[in-house]
């Protein structure tokens, strides 16, 4: 097993025997003449050890004391680690076991003046008897702020005391400015004092702000002056920065603002959730068409009720409106009422519906054969971008990922971490082993090089060996690029989400033109082999993923033959549902679907890279034109060519629309209204194509209603392959 990982297995007991060990105070806590702040000293190899999200480095200064180690980072003065130095259970649910975890990601005392703010990045950082000193400076452009800011370790508790005295040193100063901090900490809901549930977005005054998560609950507050907070979530499933400000107007001339807060790990003050009095059991046994049990994906409604019957941050037993299971057995206790049960495992098998009535003290019988009904031999479902607890942004353990992919199918994932490379196999076998997981899965170390400083995009690169990564910081496209091409020679480079903020995509970021997709800012490379055209966050609105899919389309019209993928982009357990969409491989080996997921990496590889693929969320494409499918070319087919196109879903998925586009402008030929059933075959027609030159065709195929599995109830059904290249 991977040694990052090592001990999974014991990790409940290890938990309960190092805490009853590590409570007994040392003696050295004991006397009245102890200092009450720890003195500072070096980081080295051996602190970090096999620990997750550590941005620091050997060298860097660090608080420690029985309870907690805070690290303050030499280049820039920010407090980037806050980890825990016993074994503690994270409090966020769909982290699972995972202990050896950084549980802070950045913090930095900060100037905002009007919308923006300034960070205050240290020209000097040292250590000081009681504690960790930075001297930085934050420029507005109009006035540049000083803050000396000194970090101190509470000697009993898991408490880092912070003090920053800021002061104006260039230019005017300004009336209007905000002092505080930026923080980031996990993507987790937010908790704010004096609030009942964690909003998703907030502004206003507060005593605490805080979360659960990593390493325990962790709680922000100001001593002695009030305290602002900002923060809003994009979507539900992705929380922002948090902007927590302590002050508001000036700085007197000559003078200073001195603000005072503390960062710990203690309990939240906000009782926990009041458990339902009376209770029944669910069983749920999920099998194939043979009587195997199969991973599969619950959603749980409450008739007459929208809101989730579970919290956001739970675990495979309950988070947001879903269960999950690696092998079809799931057994939990829910409030006594009646329930909606809706039951999938993946696109390519039926579903099952069933009212249940959940009684107090009983036990209810769900009992679900969900059979294969669109047949894909040679073909195989991958997720191309994939993110877990390795990644500074998703606080789900790498166990719930595996079982939350395979529940939906997925049979390739690709962990696409940012700023570090993953390897989920070793967790697969382990789930194998113990029977929690009865189906394989394939998957692939790969990055989500996501780049830092210089911003202009984010990029997948796999594969990847283990411990390697891609420059990503005050990085250049062309260095970039000349590093993935050196890391993972012959494999794979994206551009993700190329049509966000343009900090996140490359095309956004140079510009590129609606009409004709040329880019209006000088040192656009092109020279990357995919594009993800498909996002899982995008599938919330179709109009979105079509824009991309124009923008590719007018690539291609320009010369490029980069093959489109789809994928989820999934950062939680639920909110961006893994497998959807996903990009439908064939690899060109093997002739069954139980095959499938056994397909050799390095024929997966070039098949992605030619297109050889469509990417779906729902509906099933075969689509040939004298017998060659995407990614392939059809040569001497004259001008009109027959396009044979076959759509598949299964009885569950929407589909009520088939189009054919042509060339680089996506001329639309051809429209067909697929009339609606429950039948898995759609649609089975040929089509003639009028081409005047060598081109190529794509065909897409979309439904109206919302599917009935998802996180997002509007999410429609839609599926498009890459081009099938043609010429008279």
């Amino acid at each position: 097993m991977n040694p990052r990982f090592r001990g999974r297995a014991k990790a409940l007991l290890a938990f309960s025997a190092l805490a009853a060990l590590l409570t007994r105070a040392p003696s050295m806590l004991r006397g009245n003449s102890a200092p009450l702040t720890v003195s500072p000293s070096r980081l080295t190899a051996e602190d970090i050890g096999h620990k997750l999200r550590v941005f620091a480095a050997p060298g860097d200064f660090k608080l420690e004391n029985e309870l907690a180690t805070a690290v303050v980072r030499k280049k820039d003065g920010w407090l980037t680690e806050l980890w825990s130095n016993r074994a503690t259970l994270p409090t966020a649910k769909q982290l699972g076991v995972t202990t050896d975890i950084d549980a802070l990601w950045r913090f930095f005392p900060m100037v905002q003046l009007g919308k923006r703010t300034f960070p205050v990045v240290a020209s000097r950082v040292a250590m000081v008897p009681d504690g960790i000193e930075t001297d930085g400076t934050a420029d507005t452009g109009s006035s540049v702020y000083r803050a000396v800011t000194t970090y101190k370790m509470d000697r009993r508790r898991a408490r880092v005391e912070i003090i920053s005295r800021f002061s104006v040193v260039g230019g005017k100063a300004s009336g209007g400015i905000k002092l505080g901090d930026s923080v980031k900490w996990g993507n987790v809901s937010y908790w704010v004092g004096g609030l009942p549930r964690p909003p998703m977005k907030f502004q206003g005054r507060t005593k605490w702000v805080g979360r659960r998560g990593a390493g325990g609950d962790l709680v922000l507050r100001p001593i002695d002056r009030p305290m602002w907070v900002k923060y809003s979530a994009r979507i539900q499933g992705f929380q922002g920065t948090i902007d927590a400000v302590y002050h508001k107007g000036g700085i007197p001339k000559g003078g200073s603002v001195e603000v005072r807060r503390q960062l710990a790990f203690e309990p939240l003050p906000t009782p926990p959730p009041a458990e339902p009095k009376t209770t029944g059991t669910v069983e749920l046994r999920i099998v194939d068409e043979n009587g195997r049990g199969i991973p599969a994906k619950i959603r749980v409604d409450r008739p007459g009720s929208k809101r989730p019957l579970f919290e956001a941050d739970g675990d495979l037993y309950g988070a947001d409106r879903f269960m999950w299971t690696g092998n079809g057995n799931l057994s939990r206790d829910l409030a006594v009422g009646r329930y909606q049960f809706f039951v999938t495992s993946g696109i390519e098998r039926d579903a099952h519906r069933q009212s249940i009535e959940v009684k107090k003290n009983r036990v209810t019988r769900v009992d679900a054969k969900l059979p294969r009904v669109v047949p894909t031999p040679g073909w195989i479902a991958a997720d191309l971008h994939l993110h877990q607890a390795p990644s500074v942004d998703a606080d789900i353990s790498i166990l719930e990922r595996i079982v939350s992919v395979a529940a939906e199918g997925v049979e390739f994932a690709v962990a696409t971490d940012h700023y570090v490379t993953t390897d989920l196999a070793p967790e697969v076998e382990w789930l194998r082993k113990r029977g929690a997981l009865t189906v394989p899965l394939q998957t692939m170390v790969g990055s989500e090089v996501s780049t830092v400083g210089n911003r202009f995009g984010h990029f997948n690169v796999f594969p990847l060996a283990t411990g390697k990564n891609i420059v990503y910081e005050d990085t250049t496209v062309d260095e970039l690029f000349r590093d993935a091409r050196k890391q993972s020679p012959g494999g794979v480079l994206q551009v993700n989400h190329p049509r966000m903020a343009p900090a996140i995509s490359y095309w956004s970021y140079y510009g590129i033109d609606d009409n004709d997709g040329s880019m209006a800012r000088k040192g656009y490379n092109p020279a990357f082999d995919t594009v993800e055209v498909y996002n899982g966050d995008e599938a919330r609105d179709l109009k979105m993923v079509q824009r991309v899919l124009l923008d590719w389309i007018h690539q291609l019209g320009r010369g490029h033959r980069y093959a489109a993928t789809g994928s989820s982009d999934s950062h939680k357990l639920a909110f961006l549902d893994p497998g959807l969409p996903r990009t439908m491989i064939r690899h060109g080996a093997g002739k069954s679907d139980d095959t499938d997921v056994a397909a050799p990496a390095g024929r997966i590889i070039d098949a992605i890279k030619a297109g050889r693929s469509f990417v779906t969320s729902g509906p099933m494409i075969e689509a040939t034109i004298a017998g060659k499918g995407p990614g392939e070319t059809a040569t001497g087919v004259g001008r009109k060519p027959e396009l044979r196109v076959v759509v598949r879903a299964a009885p569950w998925i929407d589909v009520t629309s088939l189009k054919v586009l042509v060339g680089g402008n996506a001329k639309q030929v051809e429209w067909v209204k697929i009339s609606r059933s429950k039948k898995v075959l759609r649609l089975d027609k040929t089509l003639r194509v009028p081409i005047e030159k060598a081109t190529f065709v794509i065909v897409t195929v979309s439904g109206q209603r919302g599917l009935p599995n998802t996180s997002r109830d509007f999410m429609q059904p839609f599926a498009f392959t890459n081009p099938i290249w043609v010429t008279p």
